[in-house]
């Protein structure tokens, strides 16, 4: 997400995203005309008379500060160029002659008393002196404020896309449990109206995935233990619809009860090797699971057996579940710490996953 300079100022949430705390303005004000004050005080060795002038001068200074930041930067961000220069102008050289002015009357009748000689009208030196002055001034509060203002919207685009990132997670989250339960749904189906007695142990794993999906899949992380169990179940789902038709093995190496992932990042990949594998076989089905987890790494491989589909592979596992993994593998991970490959061979599908932890 990025945001222009001009959308950034033509944003009516501009001065809230951005504004900072009068206390904060008021203290560096004081801080800078003591600095200006004990500096040209030193340098004029009349810290009397660098009061006075700074007393003097830095009205000016903030006057025209806020003027350009609040009124005249935005119009120059907006396209206004000529419009923003032209008043800028003016500004200056109306702050040139009231200077003067105060300077005059109320400090001393010599007011460049830093350069040879007395210096008591306007003249080029004198004008020269006074803009350069304001516009350094200017040019070095806008900066601080530019810079505030940037570190500040940066935080809050980043607080905007992790919202945005979790909406979307969620989103994914929940077109799962309804593709899940779709299939599964069609299974209980096919088993009571063969009123099969397959059907009531269906109907309680059914339950216990439910459960999960309610109250377990909603956190951040989770421990691969659970998940496992939770495709167990799954497994057990599936094969309820299969005699001895179908050959499921499942193998597991590495300490999970201590390792954590991402919640239902497996699962996509063992439904697949259900739906668009065993399914589709009509001999010598198979579904080989292996799972192997070290300290920093998992790794998770599903092998199923097919016949020729009749549409291209990728349309054949293209769908919900394998579009939805690879995206929150993508926000979860990031490409740098995930790695999923699928290989098509002559009569066996293989989905890869690597996982870095």
């Amino acid at each position: 997400m990025k945001i222009s300079k001009r959308a950034l100022f033509t944003n009516p949430t501009y001065n809230k995203i951005s504004s900072i705390p009068i206390s904060a303005q008021v203290f560096f004000w004081l801080g800078y005309f003591s600095f200006n004050t004990i500096r040209w005080g030193s340098f004029y060795s009349d810290y009397t008379y660098s009061f006075k002038s700074n007393l003097l001068e830095f009205p000016f200074h903030i006057a025209l500060s806020y003027l350009f930041i609040f009124y005249l930067l935005p119009k120059l961000f907006n396209g206004k160029i000529i419009e923003c220069f032209t008043l800028l102008f003016i500004s200056l050289g109306l702050t040139l002659v009231l200077k003067f002015q105060l300077t005059y009357y109320f400090t001393s009748g010599d007011v460049m008393p830093e350069y040879a000689g007395i210096t008591s009208n306007i003249d080029f030196q004198y004008a020269t002196n006074v803009i350069l002055g304001e516009v350094y001034v200017v040019s070095f509060v806008t900066a601080i404020k530019l810079a505030i203002d940037w570190i500040k919207q940066k935080e809050y685009l980043n607080k905007t896309n992790e919202v945005l990132l979790e909406n979307e997670l969620k989103y994914l989250r929940s077109q799962i449990q309804p593709h899940f339960f779709f299939n599964t749904l069609n299974n209980l189906y096919s088993l009571t109206i063969d009123k099969s007695d397959k059907a009531p142990n269906l109907i309680l794993k059914l339950s216990d995935l439910m459960k999960y999906f309610l109250y377990e899949t909603g956190k951040e992380f989770q421990i691969l233990e659970n998940e496992i169990s939770h495709i167990k179940d799954y497994i057990e789902i599936e094969k309820l619809r299969y005699d001895e038709t179908l050959k499921v093995n499942f193998n597991i190496k590495g300490d999970t009860k201590k390792t954590i992932i991402k919640p239902l990042m497996l699962i996509p990949l063992v439904e697949n090797a259900f739906k668009h594998g065993a399914r589709n076989s009509k001999k010598n089905a198979y579904i080989d699971i292996n799972l192997i987890t070290t300290k920093n790494l998992l790794d998770f491989k599903v092998e199923n057996s097919f016949q020729k589909p009749t549409k291209k592979i990728k349309e054949q596992i293209g769908g919900i579940g394998l579009t939805n993994l690879k995206k929150r593998l993508e926000i979860n991970y990031g490409p740098e710490y995930y790695n999923l490959n699928t290989i098509k061979k002559k009569n066996k599908y293989i989905a890869h996953l690597n996982i870095k932890l």
